[in-house]
């Protein structure tokens, strides 16, 4: 079943697992979303703790140090002390507090305004037109009743720098007042300190003065004005500062419109400090978590549904395949039991004639029901090799003439039978020897044509054509097309037609018998011969079969180049092996006996044995005597391989030299590899073809010219 038919009738499953495992990512995080938010909260304010309780200390600190040298003072006037005694002590101090140790490093210097006279600490000298009663730090401490007053950011005239001035009021012991002492403090460090403030990496520093100015801000046009002219929330955050101790991560729109958090903390006398981070900023690690989460979640629901979908299709295929099988082998059953049917039935009537004609029919029947039975269980081990990756090529050097009379020596008596035409066209340009399996090349275009013969009605035209491609390399590409004038395929059925168990029609396999295995089979020769099969067929006309192969360019042997075929049945009449000799180890009578019927026109003396322990001491005895010994090999007492181990490891003239070739059932490539390891020098399988036991003679035996002892 496609993809798209398990969605569409599984979708409500796949909807459901996909909305519970998105859901489940949703929960995950919103929770853990919050506890990144909280955690950043936390390391806010930290940093904002820090910064308030920096900057304040600075501030007090100066506060407390000012408030000293006004003590000092005060006490000065109250013992009677001269302006010059009182500018002394001011020079002193102002030295003290420039110097390189200074417990206040951003002081700038200390003056005073005391009986009408000027007294500057730094040594500055007033211009005629300067009046200490008009300047700021003099006004607010004449009206701040004798407390600390802290004068609004400035510039200062002779450094350039931003500052701050202390001022208070000085009193003698009786309260009468002298005149005012002021420091000027620079806000440089402070200002570089506030505006370095960052959170999490992100965001600027702000300083707001008690009057709701600002001191410090990243827009260069807002320093000095107050919170109500820049826009934005700075009215709102005005009136926080009149109610709130802390903010602490609040949204805050910046007074360019950018959607920001913020954090504020009082510091001294009224003032704030604070840090604005645009929200996109501050939150980006939460947003980096959810676009995370979210294609993780995505990627992870899609895995799920496809696992899903695959479990589902795996489930469907299994039951589609079990199915398959289960119809494969009811088909199977019907190939077997059918010719067996036939086989049994025949003898029995064979058994129950006297006339030779009939008799000599039933052996028909049960020759051809036979050999049909052989290639269907032929079929069947092929394709359990397949299953278990064992099929293997064995490459030899032919003729392609000698290969079509061996494929038409198979095909030709079915076509014969139904009367068809059948042509061969074979292109000039294709070589006359390939170096390939032969075998296997001669089993997938016999399949072809057994397909065409079986699907085209009688008296239809099937045809074969082997053409020549542009060469891979040193590899000859050839093209074979069987076409045929059958029933022809849909191409519904087509895809079914090279899979194992499958066949394009049931009931055309009803109708016209055959396993379904053949292409299948066909197709994996192909594959493993570098090439691809494919078909093209419509119903009602006909079908062609294409298959490509990669061989080599072989040298034509001479036998095959004067027309004779090794694996002719009637190759072997003429008594040939007259003079001959032959031992046969074989325990099974009848296979002893079909051995004997085969040869028995072709002069061979053959002589048998039992077991393998008997063929080992009938050569023993009389080894000069023997050309050749067939070796069956499951055997009593024992088998043939150590039979054949037994007979080369004798201590006699030909017991290395004298050619055993195995006679068995086992027929698979390990089988054959395992004969030779042991000694052997070939391999027959059964059932016996007389065709393969004779070129295997001649192969072996030097026909009239024996050595005899």
């Amino acid at each position: 079943m496609k993809a798209k038919e398990l969605l569409k009738t599984n979708y409500h499953q796949i909807l459901l697992v996909f909305m519970a495992f998105l859901t489940m990512v949703l929960v995950s995080y919103f929770y853990v979303s919050n506890i990144v938010q909280r955690q950043m909260q936390i390391i806010g304010d930290a940093s904002m703790d820090i910064t308030q309780t920096a900057v304040s200390a600075s501030l007090m600190e100066t506060e407390l140090l000012f408030a000293n040298v006004v003590q000092t003072m005060e006490n000065m006037l109250a013992t009677g002390e001269t302006n010059q005694e009182l500018l002394v002590y001011l020079r002193e101090t102002n030295t003290y507090f420039n110097a390189a140790r200074s417990p206040l490093p951003d002081f700038m210097k200390v003056y005073a305004y005391v009986r009408g006279e000027w007294l500057d600490g730094s040594g500055w000298v007033p211009p005629p037109d300067f009046v200490p009663e008009s300047r700021p730090w003099h006004i607010g401490a004449e009206n701040n009743n004798g407390r600390i007053f802290f004068s609004e950011p400035y510039i200062d005239a002779e450094t350039g720098e931003m500052c701050i001035s202390f001022s208070q009021k000085l009193f003698d012991y009786h309260g009468k007042a002298h005149g005012i002492l002021a420091v000027d403090l620079r806000l440089t460090r402070i200002t570089n300190y506030v505006r370095d403030q960052r959170i999490a990496g992100n965001g600027y520093g702000v300083l707001i003065g008690d009057r709701m100015n600002f001191i410090v801000h990243r827009n260069p046009d807002l320093p000095g004005r107050i919170m109500s002219e820049a826009g934005g929330d700075y009215p709102r955050l005005a009136e926080m500062f009149s109610t709130e101790n802390k903010i602490s991560a609040v949204r805050f729109n910046d007074e360019d419109g950018t959607d920001s958090v913020i954090y504020f903390r009082p510091i001294f006398q009224g003032w704030h400090i604070g840090v604005i981070i645009p929200r996109v900023s501050y939150y980006s690690e939460v947003f980096t978590l959810a676009a995370v989460l979210g294609v993780l979640g995505l990627f992870l629901a899609s895995i799920l549904c496809y696992l899903l979908i695959r479990s589902l299709a795996a489930k469907v295929r299994s039951e589609e395949e079990s199915l398959s099988k289960s119809t494969f082998l009811a088909r199977m059953s019907h190939e077997m039991r059918t010719p067996m049917n036939a086989i049994i039935g025949m003898a029995d009537i064979a058994q129950m004639s006297t006339d030779p004609g009939k008799m000599k029919y039933c052996l028909t029947r049960i020759s051809d029901a036979s050999n049909h039975l052989l290639g269907v269980i032929n079929d069947v081990l092929d394709m359990s090799k397949i299953e278990a990756g064992k099929l293997e090529l064995s490459e030899t050097d032919f003729t392609v003439a000698g290969l079509l009379r061996q494929v038409e020596t198979v095909i030709a008596f079915k076509i014969e039978e139904k009367q068809q035409r059948f042509t061969v066209e074979v292109d000039r340009d294709v070589p006359r020897a390939l170096v390939a399996d032969r075998q296997r090349l001669a089993q997938v275009i016999t399949n072809l044509l057994s397909n065409a013969n079986k699907f085209t009605p009688k008296g239809g035209d099937i045809a074969l054509w082997i053409r020549r491609l542009p060469d891979d390399g040193n590899l000859c590409v050839l093209r074979f097309e069987v076409q045929d004038s059958g029933i022809g395929i849909s191409q519904e059925q087509q895809p079914k037609l090279f899979q194992s168990f499958e066949q394009a029609d049931g009931s055309i396999s009803r109708k016209y018998g055959g396993t379904g295995l053949g292409l299948a089979i066909s197709k994996r020769i192909v594959e493993m011969m570098g090439g691809k099969i494919s078909i093209e067929s419509e119903p009602g006309r006909g079908s062609t079969f294409i298959f490509t192969a990669r061989v080599r360019e072989g040298v034509a042997a001479p036998d095959a180049e004067h027309g004779e075929n090794l694996f002719d049945p009637n190759a072997g009449q003429g008594r040939i092996f007259a003079g001959n000799r032959l031992l046969l180890a074989e325990d099974v009578e009848i296979n002893r006996e079909i051995l004997i019927t085969l040869l028995e026109n072709t002069g061979v003396q053959i002589d048998i044995a039992e077991n393998g322990r008997e063929a080992c001491d009938m050569f023993a005895a009389a080894q000069e005597k023997y050309d050749m010994i067939f070796m069956d090999i499951h055997m009593p007492e024992m088998d043939g391989y150590e039979a054949t181990r037994c007979i080369r490891g004798m201590n006699l003239p030909r017991a290395g030299t004298i050619p055993i070739v195995a006679m068995t059932a086992n027929v698979f490539r390990e089988d054959i590899e395992k004969c030779r390891a042991c000694g052997m020098d070939d391999h027959v399988g059964k059932p016996l073809e007389k065709g393969e036991v004779l070129a295997k003679m001649r192969i072996y035996m030097n026909a009239g010219n024996r050595v005899s002892g």
